[in-house]
C-alpha cells in the first residue's frame, strides 16, 4: 500500500453551500418567531383574538382643552386691557388714548432739564473763568460738584455745554413740563351704535365725527419688518378714505392686532381686509 498515495480531495466550496443556506433560513426563523411574540399587529376596539381573550383597548383620545383653560389662554395672549373696552350691552366700543403723562416721561422732564441746568452751569463758568456756584455760599457748599475741572476750555467744550444747556432747560424742558401737566393727548375713539357715529376726541376737543353707515371696511396690515414695516389697524370709508383711530398700534403683538381687527370688524358688519406680508 505505500507504493500507491491517496491524492488528496480537492478543495471545494459547494460542500458548504447547503450549510450556509442552512445557517441563514434557521436566522430568519428565529428572527421572524422574536418579530411574532413581541410586536402584535393592531388589533380593532373590541375584537377579540383566539383563546377568547380580550384584545386591549384602544387609548381614548386625549381630553380637549376645557372652556376655562382656553379662556385663560385667551386672555394671556389678549390681555383684556389691550382690547377694545366696551359697554355690557355690547352698544359702544372705545379706544381710550392715555396722553403724554406716563412714568418714563414725567422721569425725563425731571431728569432732562436738571441735566441742562447742570451743563449750562459748567459752560458758564468755563466762560467767566471762575465758577460760578461760588458766586453763593449756598450752592457753593451744595452744588460744588458742578465746579468745571481744569482741562475744560470755553471752546470747544465750555460752548458745547452752554448750547446744550440753553436748549435742554429753558426750551424742551418747558416743552416736557406742559406735556405732562395738561396731559397732551388724553382722548378717546368711541364707536356708537346709539346714534351710528364714530367720534374722536383729543385733548376735550372733537377731532373727527363719522357715521358707521360710511364705513366700507376694516384693514388688519402686519409685517415683519421691524423698521418699515406697517402694524395697523384701520378703517376704510366708502370713497376709499382711510381714517387711523389708533394711538400707538405698533406696542400691540399680532395676536391682539388680529381681535381688535375682528371684533371691529364684526361690530361694524363690515368687510375684514388682511395684508399679512
Amino acid at each position: 500500500f505505500s507504493r500507491y498515495k491517496i491524492p488528496p480531495l480537492p478543495h471545494c466550496t459547494m460542500a458548504r453551500t447547503p450549510f450556509r443556506l442552512m445557517g441563514w433560513l434557521l436566522l430568519g426563523a428565529i428572527t421572524w418567531q422574536i418579530g411574532k411574540t413581541f410586536v402584535a399587529p393592531p388589533v380593532a376596539p373590541n375584537q377579540q383574538v383566539r383563546g377568547g381573550r380580550p384584545a386591549l383597548q384602544a387609548e381614548p383620545p386625549q381630553q380637549r382643552i376645557s372652556p376655562t383653560d382656553r379662556q385663560t389662554l385667551a386672555n394671556l395672549l389678549a390681555p383684556p386691557d389691550q382690547l377694545f373696552e366696551e359697554t355690557e350691552d355690547g352698544m359702544i366700543l372705545r379706544e381710550k388714548y392715555p396722553g403724554g403723562r406716563q412714568p418714563t416721561s414725567v422721569f425725563w422732564a425731571i431728569v432732562q432739564p436738571l441735566v441742562s441746568l447742570g451743563f449750562l452751569v459748567v459752560g458758564l463758568s468755563a466762560y467767566f473763568g471762575e465758577p460760578i456756584v461760588d458766586w453763593n455760599p449756598l450752592t457753593a457748599e451744595y452744588l460744588g460738584f458742578l465746579r468745571p475741572s481744569d482741562g475744560i476750555n470755553f471752546l470747544p467744550q465750555g460752548a458745547f455745554m452752554c448750547f446744550y444747556g440753553f436748549f435742554g432747560f429753558f426750551i424742551f424742558g418747558p416743552i416736557q413740563w406742559y406735556i405732562n401737566i395738561f396731559n397732551i393727548g388724553q382722548g378717546v375713539c368711541e364707536f356708537n351704535k346709539n346714534d351710528g357715529m364714530m367720534y374722536i376726541v383729543r385733548n376735550n376737543e372733537m377731532i373727527r365725527e363719522v357715521p358707521l353707515e360710511d364705513f366700507q371696511a376694516v384693514k388688519f396690515e402686519w409685517t415683519n419688518l421691524a423698521v418699515l414695516g406697517a402694524r395697523d389697524v384701520y378703517l376704510i370709508t366708502q370713497e376709499g378714505q382711510e381714517i387711523h383711530f389708533m394711538d400707538d398700534p405698533e406696542v400691540y403683538s399680532k395676536f391682539v392686532l388680529e381681535k381688535r381687527a375682528a371684533r371691529l370688524s364684526e361690530f361694524l358688519n363690515v368687510e375684514l381686509i388682511v395684508d399679512d406680508a
